[in-house]
C-alpha cells in the first residue's frame, strides 16, 4: 500500500507535468472540447458544495434563509466568505462520518481552547440546534479548564452563559449549582476508576499510580488524579466518550502531540471509531489550521485499530 509519503511525492510529480505541458502550450494555447466540460463538471461540483453549505448554515443558526448570510459573509469577507461556506460548510461539515452534534462538540472545544470567543455566537446555538443540551454545552467548557486552563474556560463559559440566557437557558434566580464536594479518598477512588478505564486496566491501585507517576511528575502527578480525573473527568454531564473527543480536540487545537499519544487510544477505548477522530482532525484543519490537523493525523493513524 502506498504510504503518505509516497503519495505526496506523486502528487508533486503530477503536478509539475500538469505545469510542464501549460508552459509548453504557449499563451495563444486554447481550451480543448474536454477542458471546458471539465470546467462545467467543476462548476456542476461548487454549486453541490454549496448547496450543501447552505445546508449546515440552515442547520447551525435555524435561520430559513441560509442564502442570505452567506451572501452577508461573501460580502463582508470576500473569498474567505467565500471558503466558509464552501469548504467549512459544505465540504466538512457535510461529511457524514460524524454526527453534526458531535461535530459542534468538537468546534466549541476547539473555539474554548483557542481563546475565540466571539465565534461561540455560532456555535452555541448551533449546538442546541444539533442535539446538545444546555447542561452539556456547559459542561465542555468546565472540563476545558483541566486542560486549556482556568482563564480560557472561564471566559469561555461567561460567553457561553451569556448565550444561552438569551436564548432561554438562564441559570435562574438563584444562580447554578456548585460542584459536589467529595473527600480526599473519594476523589481517589473516583480518579483511580477513570484512569482504569482511560489506561486499559480496570482496577488500577492509585497508589502505586501516584507512585509511579511522582517521579516524573512530582505534586502534578496526585493533583492530575484527584482533580482533573477524580472531579473532572468523572462528572455525569458528559459520558466518557464524549470526554474523550472533547480532549483530543484541545489537545489537537494547542499541538500536544504527546499527550495525544495518550489520550488516542483513551478514545478508542471509550467508544471512539477511528474514523471519528479522523474526523475530528478534518475538523481542526478548518478550526485550528493544517499543521496542526496533520500532526493530530499522523497520531490516529499510528493508533489506528
Amino acid at each position: 500500500m502506498i504510504n503518505f509519503k509516497q503519495f505526496i511525492l506523486s502528487l508533486i510529480y503530477a503536478l509539475s507535468l500538469v505545469a510542464s505541458s501549460y508552459a509548453g502550450a504557449g499563451d495563444a494555447a486554447l481550451p480543448s472540447m474536454s477542458a471546458a466540460k471539465d470546467s462545467r463538471v467543476t462548476s456542476a461540483d461548487h454549486v453541490l458544495r454549496r448547496q450543501r453549505g447552505l445546508n449546515v448554515l440552515g442547520t447551525l443558526t435555524a435561520t430559513d434563509n441560509p442564502q442570505k448570510l452567506a451572501s452577508t459573509l461573501e460580502r463582508e469577507y470576500g473569498a474567505l466568505g467565500s471558503f466558509a461556506v464552501d469548504f467549512v460548510m459544505g465540504d466538512i461539515w457535510s461529511r457524514e462520518q460524524l454526527s453534526r452534534r458531535d461535530r459542534n462538540l468538537i468546534v466549541l472545544t476547539m473555539l474554548g481552547a483557542l481563546h475565540q470567543t466571539n465565534q461561540l455566537a455560532y456555535y452555541v446555538p448551533g449546538g442546541l440546534n444539533h442535539g446538545l443540551s444546555p447542561i452539556e454545552i456547559r459542561e465542555i467548557m468546565t472540563h476545558l479548564a483541566a486542560y486549556a486552563g482556568f482563564p480560557r474556560a472561564l471566559d469561555a463559559m461567561a460567553e457561553t452563559n451569556r448565550i444561552l440566557a438569551e436564548l432561554g437557558h438562564g441559570p435562574g434566580a438563584d444562580g447554578f449549582a456548585g460542584a459536589e464536594r467529595f473527600s480526599d479518598a473519594e476523589r481517589r477512588a473516583r480518579g483511580a476508576e477513570v484512569m482504569g478505564r482511560l489506561s486499559g486496566n480496570d482496577a488500577p491501585d492509585p497508589d502505586e499510580v501516584l507512585a509511579a507517576m511522582a517521579g516524573k511528575l512530582g505534586p502534578l502527578g496526585e493533583y492530575g488524579i484527584d482533580f482533573a480525573f477524580g472531579e473532572v473527568w468523572a462528572r455525569p454531564q458528559l459520558s466518557r466518550r464524549d470526554r474523550s473527543l472533547l480532549v483530543v480536540s484541545v489537545l489537537t487545537a494547542l499541538g500536544r502531540g504527546d499527550e495525544l499519544d495518550i489520550h488516542v487510544p483513551a478514545a478508542l477505548r471509550h467508544g471512539v471509531t477511528t474514523v471519528e477522530l479522523q474526523e475530528l482532525m478534518l475538523t481542526a484543519f478548518a478550526y485550528a489550521g493544517a499543521p496542526l490537523a496533520v500532526e493530530g493525523m499522523r497520531k490516529v493513524m499510528e493508533h489506528a485499530q
